[in-house]
Parts: C-alpha cells; sequence; structure tokens
C-alpha cells in the first residue's frame, strides 16, 4: 500500500484549478449546446447565424482549451478582454439597421440591438441582449486568446523546473507500478 508521502500532492490540483476547470467545461457544455440548438431551429439572419456560429466554435474551443500545446501568457489574456470589452462598446456605437427592439428608432449594438432610443428621447438598455452581445464578443475574444497564444513565443522554464513536462497521468502510472502484486492468479 502506498503511503501519503510527497507524491499525494501531485495527484491533487488543488480546489481552485478543479473549480475553474470544471466552471470553463460547463460553460463549453452550455456554448455548444445553445449554438446547436440555434442553428438547428433554423437559420434567420446574418446577425442570428454568426450569434450561433460564434457560440458553438467558443464552446467548442473551450472544451479543447486544456489541450492547447502551450498555456496562454498575458498577452494573451490582455487581448481576450480588449477584443471583448471593445466589441462590445464599438458594436453599442449609433447604427439604425440593427434589429430587435422594433419600437425604437435609434438602436445599437451587434450581433442584437443592446441600446435603443425611441422617439420621446429616452434610452434603453436592454439587459437580455446585452449579456447575448457580451457572450458574442468574448467568444470573439477567445479566439483573438488562442491566436495569440499561438502566435507568442513559448515561455522558458524556470531553472527549478524539470525539461521533461509530466502529466498527470504518467505520474499515476508510476504509482500504480510500485504498487503492483504481479496480477490476479
Amino acid at each position: 500500500m502506498r503511503d501519503a508521502g510527497p507524491t499525494a500532492e501531485v495527484d491533487e490540483p488543488g480546489l481552485l484549478t478543479s473549480s475553474l476547470t470544471m466552471l470553463r467545461l460547463l460553460i463549453a457544455w452550455c456554448c455548444t449546446a445553445l449554438g446547436v440548438l440555434g442553428l438547428l431551429m433554423g437559420v434567420g439572419d446574418a446577425p442570428y447565424l454568426t450569434f450561433h456560429l460564434v457560440l458553438l466554435a467558443g464552446g467548442l474551443l473551450l472544451l479543447g482549451f486544456g489541450a492547447l500545446p502551450r498555456r496562454p501568457a498575458l498577452p494573451a489574456y490582455l487581448t481576450f478582454a480588449a477584443v471583448a470589452l471593445l466589441g462590445l462598446v464599438i458594436a453599442a456605437v449609433p447604427r439604425a439597421d440593427t434589429c430587435c427592439l422594433h419600437g425604437y428608432a435609434d438602436r445599437h449594438g451587434y450581433p442584437f440591438a443592446l441600446l435603443g432610443r425611441g422617439a420621446s428621447g429616452h434610452w434603453r438598455l436592454d439587459f437580455w441582449h446585452t449579456a447575448a452581445d457580451l457572450v458574442f464578443w468574448a467568444g470573439a475574444g477567445l479566439f483573438a486568446l488562442v491566436l495569440v497564444a499561438h502566435l507568442t513565443p513559448a515561455r522558458r522554464p524556470d531553472p527549478g523546473e524539470p525539461h521533461q513536462h509530466r502529466s498527470h497521468a504518467e505520474t499515476k502510472a508510476e504509482i500504480a507500478d510500485d504498487e503492483n502484486v504481479g496480477g490476479l492468479p
């Protein structure tokens, strides 16, 4: 039997890492399912189609995020935030041909109108369309994050790090070999 020595720490990724991975996978499966469902419901106008394609592709990208050849560095995450926030802000610049807030003459946002001004001059912010637009621009930011992570050079390992990266499964296999008692009769 194996004693809980220094290898026990290798088996446990930690509560924060596990929670973030679980959250990423939940968001990925939700985005993928909603993207597929939206596309199966029918192809509407171009913003509707674009939104659901980005939702589907973003969900699939999040599912495979752990298999990226390199971990994204700070510039990739900054690019993600810039694309998500600037996309939302720039899309809110006035545009009269945007859909969905039909009672308002002046509508703003892409792919859905999130801000509208009626004939009386009062502005209305639609929370659900704003949330959908933020998800859309976060998906676009995710594409930018992966692109920047791919284009930036890999970081050099710290002097204390081993040169060969060992995965979680390889460590468990070694531990299992040490505990092997010769198999079943």
